[in-house]
């Protein structure tokens, strides 16, 4: 993997004193791990680094360097602001002030649209996770990851492509995985507090989301509401129920899973999964999101059960043939 910006964004790190990096709202494994994994190269080859983000999901603690994240300063300018895993403006929130503020603004992202906001852009639609775009541009640029970089690095590839089973997982993924490995990357503590750790309240949680979700189309539809009063009774946060999705996804004859994430009392987000070819990033746009051809998401201004209501509509509107599988007969 090359990008043609590659150059010129390490020009301009190389000139930068100081540098801010940033990520999206609701940060996911993807987002925090290349906030942490580019801040801690950098700043190993002495630059005044400031990893901005403000949100600190504690299912996430155990990423190297995750104390060093912190809100924004609104009084403080950079050289360099480099935002990471999103392509908006709107998704950066109070770190979009940085954007206006830093000299130079620098892009990494693998999402299907990017608006172009940053002097430079590096988009790759076809890496894993940024953290996979990240790793490889630190490594052909020359930079010398530490191991804790790396570490952080492996945690977001590992968590975005759902442990290498995602079609966006390719070979050079997996190679740039054992590269991150060689340079000291710890995949048992990523496994461990991933996968091994399952806080048994939110384990009680997903099952009581299954148990009260609603099947579509013979079954390769489903669809499920996460409430406030869920978040209260269960005591986690929307960031930990987000994986319920994936939950959904997995069930046994379902191609396309839909979560609906109650945010305020009219205002609502979805959550879409697919598991073999059904594009969900066509359906999220359809509701002014974006995302990826099996994990995409979108923002609607409805409260919980009615936007409910609009996906439901959405897949009951499909023709048949849309959730067969190419020679598959209804």
């Amino acid at each position: 993997m090359t990008h043609p910006t590659w150059p010129r964004i390490t020009r301009a790190i190389h000139e930068a004193e100081t540098i801010a990096i940033s990520g999206h709202v609701n940060p996911d494994g993807d987002c925090l791990g290349s906030i942490l994994g580019l801040g801690l190269t950098l700043e190993s080859l002495g630059k005044k680094v400031d990893m901005v983000h403000k949100e600190r999901p504690r299912h996430l603690a155990y990423l190297p360097g995750f104390d060093r994240l912190q809100g924004l300063d609104p009084d403080k300018s950079y050289d360099l602001f480099v935002m990471v895993d999103l392509g908006d403006r709107d998704r950066l929130k109070e770190s979009a002030v940085l954007l206006d503020r830093a000299k130079t603004t620098v892009n990494f992202d693998h999402h299907q649209v990017n608006e172009g906001v940053c002097d430079l852009v590096c988009q790759v639609k076809d890496a894993s996770s940024t953290c996979e775009l990240l790793g490889a541009y630190l490594i052909d640029q020359g930079f010398s990851i530490p191991a804790p970089a790396a570490t952080a690095l492996f945690a977001g590839i590992t968590t975005d492509s759902n442990r290498f089973m995602y079609d966006t997982a390719r070979a050079r993924c997996l190679r740039l995985a054992a590269d991150l490995i060689d340079r000291g990357a710890d995949p048992g503590l990523v496994y461990l507090h991933e996968y091994q750790s399952v806080d048994p309240r939110l384990f009680a949680f997903k099952g009581a989301v299954v148990d009260r979700a609603t099947f579509l189309r013979d079954g390769r539809v489903v669809l499920a509401t996460v409430s406030q009063g869920d978040l209260a009774h269960y005591s986690i946060t929307m960031g930990e129920a987000e994986g319920v999705v994936d939950v959904l996804r997995n069930l046994d004859g379902v191609e396309v899973a839909c979560l609906v994430k109650e945010m305020g009392e009219k205002s609502s987000k979805f959550s879409f999964r697919s598991k073999r070819f059904f594009n969900v990033e066509e359906v999220a746009r359809s509701f002014g999101g974006g995302g990826h051809i099996k994990a995409a998401g979108a923002s609607i201004s409805l409260p919980k059960d009615q936007a409910l209501d609009q996906v439901k509509a959405y897949f009951e509107g499909l023709d048949p043939t849309a959730l067969l599988a190419p020679g598959e007969e209804g």
